[in-house]
C-alpha cells in the first residue's frame, strides 16, 4: 500500500503519523506571559536536536479558532508566551506525573494557572524567569533560539529550537557523576490516548568498522 499525504483529510495524515511515529518523548513545558501569568503543557512533537549548541525543539500546533467562521487557528499559550519573553523551561515527565501532564494538556484558557490546576509544585529557575516543574527529574532552562513558522491553516504549527542555559538533575537521579537512565521512568506518546513506559529495555552493541 502506498500513500500520498495530499491524498489525505488531515485527520487521517495526522492518525498515521502519530501512530507510526512513536513512542515520542513529551516535553512538559512551562513558561511565563509578558505580564507573569504562569503557564504549564504538554508537546509530543519533541526531542534533542544539537549537542554543540546545546539546542531542544519542540512543535506547538495551532489551537482551533474560538470563532465557528473563522478559518484561522490561534498560537497556543505557550508559543505566545515564548514569542514575549523569548525563554521557557522543558521538564521530563515520569510515571508518577503522567496524571498531572495530562491535566495540564486541556485547551485552557489564558488566565488559567496550569500548576495550580493539577497541583503540580513549581521552584523558581536559576537562569530564566519561567519556573520549573518541582517533582520533575529533569528540568532544562532554555531561552529562544530560534522559531520556525508552517502552514498558517488551522493545522498549521510552529517549530520552537531553544537553547539550553542551565540544567537540573534530582540527586537522587544520578550515579557515579552521570545521569542514572535506569532509575527515570519517563513515559512516551503513542498514538490518540495511548503512553508508553520506558522500564522495558533492551541494549545492542553498535558494530565496530575498520
Amino acid at each position: 500500500m502506498n500513500i500520498s499525504p495530499s491524498d489525505l483529510p488531515h485527520k487521517e495524515l495526522y492518525n498515521l503519523i502519530l501512530n507510526s511515529v512513536a513512542p515520542r518523548p513529551i516535553a512538559w513545558v512551562s513558561t511565563l506571559s509578558a505580564s507573569g501569568r504562569p503557564n504549564l503543557a504538554p508537546f509530543s512533537f519533541f526531542n534533542c536536536v544539537c549537542v554543540a549548541p546545546p539546542l531542544l525543539a519542540f512543535a506547538p500546533g495551532l489551537r482551533p479558532p474560538k470563532q465557528a467562521k473563522a478559518t484561522g487557528g490561534e498560537p497556543k499559550d505557550t508559543l505566545r508566551n515564548i514569542r514575549g519573553t523569548r525563554e521557557f523551561v522543558i521538564n521530563v515527565v515520569t510515571y508518577d506525573l503522567a496524571e498531572a501532564m495530562n491535566q495540564t494538556s486541556g485547551e485552557y484558557d489564558a488566565s488559567i494557572n496550569e500548576f495550580d490546576l493539577a497541583q503540580i509544585a513549581s521552584e523558581p529557575s536559576m537562569v530564566v524567569k519561567a519556573p520549573r516543574v518541582a517533582a520533575s527529574p529533569v528540568n532544562f532552562e532554555c531561552r529562544l533560539y530560534q522559531i520556525l513558522d508552517f502552514s498558517p491553516a488551522p493545522t498549521g504549527s510552529s517549530l520552537v529550537i531553544g537553547e539550553i542555559v542551565s540544567i537540573h538533575v534530582d540527586e537522587a537521579h544520578m550515579k557515579d557523576g552521570k545521569v542514572d537512565r535506569d532509575s527515570l521512568d519517563l513515559i512516551g506518546r503513542m498514538g490518540g490516548i495511548q503512553y508508553t513506559r520506558t522500564k522495558q529495555r533492551f541494549e545492542m552493541v553498535r558494530p565496530k568498522v575498520g
